[in-house]
């Protein structure tokens, strides 16, 4: 080997060493300078734990400022699901039994305050006195009228709920006692997977009143996390998110902003110490339209008329008999703007049984309780037919349409006799085949004329080539029908316009492997549009649809969209946020030369029509009532009593209407409950000058019972 040689192969290890210590030094200097702020963080998060903190919700007031809805704390026994899947069978199935027990204890000792997914067995709002157990009336509750033994199985089954994420502890009681509490956190090798701690939870300070209005809150879903999640305000699995009504509606304003806490932690994850954070801000406060001293009477007056009316005679006929009504609902608006003033829906239920999260078993005890949907906002979601109340409607049709003009006459003999007709089925009546004689628009508004209806209805659709064969369901359509009203409350029903292209539809649909009946049933007839227009036949209405169709008359023909919120302000601040203003859908041509018959009309029927024995004694001299009756056939069922409004009837500051299925004729049991609501709003004070609702919201029912007016003669609507 020459010199040479070995100069060059040393020549070449100097240059690999140095290669390789330049790389080295290189990827040093990458990793401690280039990179050291990412690989910084990175460390940090290794380091450091952050949870989310829940902010408190806002709060939810009436117009006059009295928190309806506000937070308070709850002590909640919670079970951690990872951990208590790694226990064997045995142990889960001691560990239950051990919980079980002491949740029997806790809740036999403090029944006020400690239940198993409850709250307490006796629902706010119930009378004083009342004995645990019994709800106040019209109240639906899930929960059992003592306390009773928990069970391992009801914990098993709440920790197999699938609305609670396996993620998160599972809350298996609520309102537990400060004693549990205790005993937990010094019992915890005991207990292992179990925790007690404070929250915060919804606060009903008027018990059931308003419930459906208010709505719930409870676990978001994946659903509504992809619906719902956003920068400002995120959400994570297990979060509270509203449910239904207002809750849901005003859902971006009422949460706060969550807070952070920021937790040291080993290299096993465990918690060393809490190194900072942020507090949580509450959500904003949120100001409703509705009164809730107008609320309470509203609701006392619509449970008292329910049970009053299924107790009153035998409910028999030649169908045969019947129990009577079991559900209503009522709305009373604002028509200069179209603010909600009250809405019930009976039965009711107690929102706090929501509390905490409702297992699948309670909801299914509490809509089987009555076998409704107590939960079901009835004034919204219900749909029925609107007898004869939907006379107001069809008449405007009839003008617009120029069908009739004010002052022409029609004989009503108790009977129609369809001209030309062959089929045997040729005839149609009034209400007991009553004879009302001769009548004009404002007449057969007072004395509810269905012969006079029958024949509009019939020339109309012999008129179909000039006005077109659904001429009164584009009419109808101009008030608001046939489409949700915009409320913003979850689960609004559209309601339903027929028409000819809609009947076709529907029996295609129904009779779809049977072309020839689907053809037969399909076709429209005089008879179709005769149905209609006394609101009978496939027409149907929710009750705010209703009450804001008389309210857009009322205030002349402008069709507002039901408003619910009136501002939104800081939480605890009072500083004002948003302000909303009223929403007018559209104006709806109303020449005096068609109000002022049609108004007259109205107001005669609480003086001399179908309702004026309901409202003989009301002070008309202060505030006339001007409105119109309703009876509608349901089959197999009791008919269903309809009564819409508006006071005064010259000025109007209140629209309300009322709907009773199952109740009978209109000025049965609708128009006395209208009757109780408007008669305090008569005072010289009005609204301002109605009782002040009490804490809870409970009322007597059987005592409210003796102040509804006596039911009227048969009028025969």
């Amino acid at each position: 080997m020459t010199a040479d040689s070995q100069r060059v192969r040393f020549g070449v290890v100097g240059i690999v060493a140095v290669s390789l210590f330049a790389a080295l030094f290189a990827r040093l200097w990458f990793l401690q300078v280039m990179t050291a702020p990412e690989y910084q963080v990175a460390a940090e998060n290794n380091r450091v734990r952050v949870v989310q903190e829940e902010a408190p919700r806002g709060r939810i007031r009436d117009r006059n400022g009295r928190t309806l809805v506000d937070n308070r704390r709850s002590i909640v026994v919670s079970v951690d699901w990872q951990r208590y899947d790694g226990l064997d069978e045995a142990d889960q199935n001691a560990l239950l039994g051990r919980l079980a027990r002491l949740l029997s204890i806790d809740r036999a000792r403090f029944p006020s305050g400690a239940a198993a997914s409850t709250t307490s067995p006796v629902p706010p709002g119930t009378p004083p006195g009342t004995p645990p157990g019994t709800p106040a009336e019209g109240i639906v509750d899930p929960r059992p009228s003592a306390p009773e033994p928990v069970t391992p199985d009801q914990l098993r089954r709440r920790l197999a709920d699938p609305r609670f994420s396996h993620f998160k502890p599972v809350p298996v009681a609520t309102d537990v006692s400060e004693e549990l509490e205790v005993y937990l956190a010094e019992h915890s090798e005991e207990f292992p997977t179990v925790r007690a701690e404070r929250i915060t939870v919804r606060n009903y300070q008027f018990g059931q009143l308003l419930a459906h209005v208010l709505g719930t809150v409870g676990a978001i879903n994946s659903d509504e996390v992809a619906a719902f999640q956003n920068k400002e305000k995120p959400y994570e699995v297990d979060d509270e998110i509203g449910k239904t009504g207002i809750e849901r509606a005003m859902e971006a304003r009422l949460r706060g902003v969550p807070g952070e806490v920021r937790y040291e932690v080993d290299a096993r994850n465990r918690p060393v110490r809490r190194i900072g954070g942020r507090p949580p801000v509450p959500g904003d406060d949120v100001y409703l339209s509705i009164d809730i001293n107008l609320q309470y009477q509203v609701e006392k007056s619509l449970a008292a008329q329910i049970k009053a009316t299924a107790t009153q005679g035998d409910n028999c006929d030649a169908r045969g008999c019947f129990d009577g009504p079991r559900s209503g609902s009522a709305v009373v608006l604002d028509p200069r703007n179209g603010q909600v003033l009250s809405m019930a829906s009976y039965p009711t239920y107690d929102p706090a049984a929501f509390v905490g999260g409702i297992s699948s078993e309670e909801y299914g005890a509490l809509v089987a309780k009555e076998n409704l949907v107590p939960a079901e906002n009835k004034a919204i979601a219900g749909q029925y037919a609107p007898g004869s109340t939907w006379k107001l409607f069809s008449a405007y049709s009839g003008l617009a349409n120029n069908q009739i003009r004010p002052q022409d006459t029609v004989y009503d003999p108790g009977y129609y006799t369809i001209p030309g007709c062959t089929s045997g089925r040729c005839e149609k009546q009034n209400a007991n085949r009553l004879r009302i004689g001769t009548v004009n628009l404002t007449s057969a508004l007072t004395k509810s004329s269905d012969v006079y209806f029958y024949k509009l209805g019939d020339e109309m659709w012999r008129r179909r080539a000039e006005v077109g064969d659904d001429a009164l369901a584009r009419t109808y359509q101009q008030w608001g029908f046939g489409t949700p009203t915009g409320s913003g409350l979850v689960g609004e029903s559209d309601g339903r316009v027929p028409t000819p292209a809609w009947k076709r539809a529907f029996a295609k649909d129904l009779y779809a492997e049977d072309p020839k009946k689907a053809e037969s049933y399909g076709g429209w007839y005089s008879g179709d549009n005769m149905n209609t227009a006394i609101g009978q036949g496939d027409v149907l209405v929710t009750p705010l649809q209703l009450a804001n169709g008389y309210a857009a008359f009322a205030n002349g023909g402008t069709l507002y969209t039901p408003q619910f919120v009136l501002q939104v302000t800081k939480a605890y601040s009072g500083s004002m946020v948003d302000a909303f203003a009223p929403k007018p859908v559209r104006t709806i041509p109303m020449p005096p030369e068609w109000r002022a018959p049609m108004l007259e009309g109205f107001k005669g029927v609480t003086v001399t029509g179908t309702a004026k024995d309901t409202f003989a004694g009301f002070p008309q001299h202060r505030m006339a009532v001007a409105g119109k009756t309703g009876t509608a056939q349901v089959n197999d069922k009791l008919d269903t009593s309809l009564f819409a409004a508006f006071a005064p009837a010259d000025a109007p500051e209140y629209a309300a209407a009322a709907i009773l299925p199952e109740a009978g004729n209109g000025g049965d049991a609708a128009a006395p409950l209208i009757r109780r609501i408007l008669e305090p709003l008569a005072q010289p004070y009005g609204l301002k000058g109605l009782p002040p609702a009490p804490p809870g919201g409970g009322f007597d029912v059987d005592a409210a019972i003796s102040e509804i007016p006596a039911p009227p003669s048969d009028t025969g609507d």
